[in-house]
């Protein structure tokens, strides 16, 4: 179902949120390729580079605290508190070292202004997607050049369509996106529901449900909500160079696969 017109026009004046409200307390856990293969991609790029590290939607810290353990100090910005929150509860079990190397703060990606300049800058795992237009993402790009040192890099993750998107994307039925186990030893899966997408600002809204398998057997439900932005080939290069970035490496995938065989666009840039 293609959403047009004044409904989608009602529903993306603000910000959204993707604040993972109800589940950021079960993100992490996510066992899919696509959720760890980009953290040792990103501790080689770092290591590499040398200097301060900043990543844009840091979230629970999923790549920070790997990234903090290898002796990186890096700084993370997220406008999700409630992914955040469950940063700072794995801070807490911690060495004091690492927690030294990392700082964290609430904030939008595309409006912030930090002391300072980095020698790598990032946006891991899709997150530039939740800038639902041309507007949020160019000033988010623009404050990524302002930050970022001569010589620095800027690396952005989008996935990448493999077909146009139009009514085949939408599916109502539950599709099941993995299924692992806690720590507890409490079974949990995760379902989409694909609702929509909007030709229009190229939004894709999703439902995403979590159930959670107690150790009585009582399972406990959560929902989130999600809209992420899809890009095609030609729109994001244009969006980075717009900006005053040189792509200098593209990538479908975090082993170096050619872009154009990948799952995924993955666009190391420098300053132009």
């Amino acid at each position: 179902m293609d959403m047009e017109g004044e409904e989608i026009e009602h529903e993306v004046k603000g910000r959204m949120e993707n604040g993972y409200r109800h589940t950021a307390t079960l993100y992490d856990a996510d066992p899919r390729a696509i959720f760890t293969a980009d953290i040792p991609f990103y501790i080689d790029r770092a290591k590499k580079l040398g200097g301060r590290t900043l990543e844009l939607a840091c979230g629970t810290g999923r790549v920070m605290i790997p990234l903090a353990l290898e002796g990186i100090d890096v700084c993370g910005l997220d406008y999700s508190s409630s992914m955040l929150e469950v940063l700072e509860a794995k801070l807490k079990q911690l060495p004091e070292k690492t927690q030294d190397r990392i700082q964290y703060m609430l904030g939008d990606m595309a409006d912030f202004s930090l002391p300072g300049t980095y020698r790598l800058i990032f946006i891991p795992f899709r997150s530039f997607q939740s800038l639902e237009t041309d507007e949020q993402a160019m000033r988010c790009l623009n404050c990524v050049h302002r930050h970022l040192e001569d010589g620095g890099q800027f690396i952005v993750n989008v996935f990448k369509p493999f077909r146009e998107i139009g009514d085949w994307w939408v599916s109502h039925e539950e599709q099941l996106d993995f299924e692992s186990t806690l720590e507890s030893g409490q079974q949990i899966t995760r379902h989409s529901v694909r609702k929509a997408y909007g030709l229009d600002r190229r939004l894709l809204y999703t439902d995403l449900i979590y159930r959670l398998t107690r150790e009585d057997g009582v399972v406990e439900e959560y929902r989130d909500s999600i809209r992420l932005r899809y890009f095609y080939g030609d729109d994001i290069r244009k969006l980075i160079t717009s900006a005053g970035f040189k792509i200098v490496e593209e990538y479908g995938w975090y082993d170096g696969t050619p872009v154009d065989e990948g799952n995924e666009f993955i666009f190391m840039c420098r300053k132009a």
